[in-house]
């Protein structure tokens, strides 16, 4: 076979002037369109909170924790622009895509903590559920970038119903760990109600020793009320014995690594956490395209 093709007959004729002008305005044309899709990246990159804000805080956003976390040259970006809800936001506050860390594929996905704090927005459960199904599909590890305030209370009855809903996470979640694919989280800042659910739910936790995770809601609040059912005057109640509360609160690292046990490592700086995520990467088995 190979001398067969190494002598075989030239087939085809060389493109000719117009072919060749014309391939020129479809490459001219391409180019204009990548162009557009680059400023429209940008738009996301540069949504929400200056990065000099976030920075002056002692964080570093979502963009600098991936910089920082993937190995130079293998990041490859995607749903990026994906906005199925056509929220007024422009994105679904994730940002996902596949990379290497030490030397090891993934899927890698963070919130953008630069928009509302990385909350909840309309899109995202479907953003999500594409992550996980891509973990799923090519056996490697999902590393989460967990910064997360939760839903957007004015739209959150976008979010928890059907078999695509941000409850998801957890049957998904639970999924990918029976078949041995690990999910490797840092967590970073504060990480209430539905913030906490890419928190609770992975393998591993590795924590920033400022960051907390708790799940919770009125449903969940009620419980604590005689009347079995809240309102206004029991969420007052609830506050004014909250600030009569000496204790450390609930969901901090002191209560997750020293108690329950979420939070596996803790790390006193932000590129800590990541560094120990690069660290476990290392030990992972390598997926073979």
């Amino acid at each position: 076979m190979r001398q067969y093709f190494e002598k075989m007959t030239e087939f085809g004729v060389a493109l000719n002037k117009g072919q060749l002008l014309s391939s020129e305005q479809n490459v001219k044309n391409i180019l204009e369109v990548e162009d557009g899709i680059d400023v429209e990246v940008e738009k996301v990159k540069n949504a929400g909170m200056p990065t000099e804000k976030i920075n002056a805080r002692g964080a570093m956003t979502v963009w600098q924790r991936l910089e920082y976390l993937i190995d130079p040259g293998t990041w490859n970006p995607l749903h990026t622009l994906f906005n199925p809800e056509d929220n007024e936001e422009n994105t679904t506050n994730v940002i996902d895509g596949l990379a290497k860390i030490s030397g090891k594929w993934c899927v890698v996905a963070g919130f953008d903590n630069k928009v509302m704090a990385g909350a909840w927005l309309p899109g995202q459960p479907e953003n999500i559920l594409r992550v996980t199904d891509l973990s799923k599909r090519l056996n490697i590890p999902l590393v989460w970038l967990v910064n997360c305030s939760g839903v957007k209370l004015t739209e959150q009855e976008k979010f928890y119903a059907n078999r695509r809903g941000s409850g998801t996470t957890f049957y998904r979640h639970a999924e990918l760990e029976q078949m041995g694919i690990p999910i490797l989280a840092g967590i970073y800042g504060t990480n209430p109600a539905g913030g906490g659910y890419q928190g609770i739910s992975p393998t591993i936790l590795f924590a920033h020793k400022d960051c907390n995770i708790a799940v919770g809601g009125g449903g969940i609040l009620s419980g604590m009320s005689p009347k079995g059912y809240f309102d206004l005057e029991g969420a007052e109640q609830l506050i004014a014995g909250a600030k009569q509360f000496k204790a450390k609160p609930p969901g901090s690292v002191d209560i997750h690594f020293n108690e329950t046990g979420f939070f596996r490592y803790v790390y006193e700086e932000e590129k800590g956490v990541l560094d120990g995520l690069k660290d476990y990467m290392k030990d992972m088995p390598a997926y073979n395209p």
